[in-house]
């Protein structure tokens, strides 16, 4: 099945999300879309329906009875799960890490190194030899973020480590199609020493052979990777060429005290009788799925409140945009609060042409 993820350019297949080579991408054709989306209203099967939308990637819409509707030209914004419980989430949680998680797998535990262009798990980008059952696509995510992991300094994770890790976090499976993601050989050829020596050591660890067979072990180079601790030799291998540790500054938006004042807010701050109340306990476990309703309040109201007060005032005037940590706190809050002032836009009823 083909998977499109433009509503506007021909790319095809999850493998594409990070394409940038715009110069060769082909606009999508309106007329073949119609053409397509009415073929789809007029199928008596859902099997005809399926083809279709499988083929083509278009179903039905009610816009198509305008006759300027154009998909590749125009956008309505699905401001609930987009905008709301996608962006706005995610800029929460993940980036300004306002979540009492956030910490054991960031900063705090494991200091992620850097940022690799994964191509995440699908039938198209697997291909026929490393398809994936159901359950254990997760394991794939996981893999992809042990990999990022620093290798050296604080908070970091020895090569014994990450090996363990990587070996108690997945089965064969997931593990062959990060290899074949990351286009590495399928030979266990050119190999690290630390990695060879290590696969011995744990080899003869396991081996119930007596004394003199265990020291004939050997890293078996040049043959083709066909078991779980090959993989994870070519996957520990391609690590060990990527940077091993990162002097990159984290800015500290996440901590306790951070979120513990945003609480403080919510439950003291006066506000209309209209406007719906959000968990008290924000950022905890115990708060629950925040809902988009809550999401729209909080980056309205609670939040920009708090962050104001934390990162945008210094005894009455705007901390320095420098190179300090209060420097950095601010231009999050800057981005923190264009990102809020868009959202309120895309979420009104009703916009003018400015």
């Amino acid at each position: 099945m083909l998977s499109f993820i433009c509503s506007v350019y021909d790319i095809y297949g999850k493998d594409q999300i990070f394409s940038t080579d715009y110069n060769h991408w082909t606009r999508r054709d309106v007329d073949k879309l119609w053409k397509w989306a009415w073929a789809y209203k007029d199928a008596t099967t859902l099997a005809e329906r399926r083809q279709i939308f499988d083929t083509y990637g278009m179903q039905w819409s009610l816009f198509w009875l305008l006759e300027y509707w154009d998909p590749t030209r125009m956008l309505v914004i699905n401001a609930m799960h987009c905008i709301l419980e996608g962006i706005v989430h995610y800029h929460c949680r993940h980036v300004l890490c306002l979540d009492s998680s956030a910490p054991k797998v960031s900063s705090n535990c494991l200091k992620v190194m850097f940022d690799w262009p994964w191509i995440p798990y699908s039938p198209e980008a697997a291909g026929p030899s490393s398809l994936l059952h159901k359950k254990h696509i997760a394991a794939v995510v996981k893999i992809q973020e042990t990999l990022c992991i620093s290798l050296s300094g604080k908070n970091s994770l020895s090569l014994e480590k990450m090996w363990m890790r990587l070996n108690n976090q997945s089965t064969k499976g997931p593990l062959n199609f990060v290899v074949h993601s990351l286009g590495l050989p399928e030979e266990l050829v050119n190999i690290d020493q630390a990695i060879t020596s290590l696969y011995i050591a744990r080899a003869k660890a396991k081996s119930t052979r007596k004394d003199k067979a265990k020291d004939q072990l050997s890293f078996p180079h040049g043959q083709p990777a066909t078991t779980k601790h090959h993989l994870i030799a070519l996957l520990l291998n391609w690590r060990l060429q990527q940077p091993h540790s990162s002097e990159a500054y984290i800015i500290p938006t996440g901590t306790a005290d951070t979120l513990a004042f945003i609480q403080k807010v919510i439950q003291e701050i006066i506000k209309p009788a209209h406007i719906p109340s959000v968990p008290k306990n924000f950022g905890e476990a115990k708060a629950g799925s925040v809902k988009a309703n809550k999401w729209q309040w909080l980056s309205t109201l609670h939040l920009p409140v708090a962050l104001v007060i934390l990162w945008g005032d210094n005894d009455g005037i705007a901390p320095l945009a420098d190179e300090s940590e209060a420097g950095y706190l601010l231009n999050a809050l800057d981005h923190t609060m264009a990102l809020f002032q868009a959202t309120a836009i895309a979420c009104r009823y009703v916009t003018t042409e400015n």
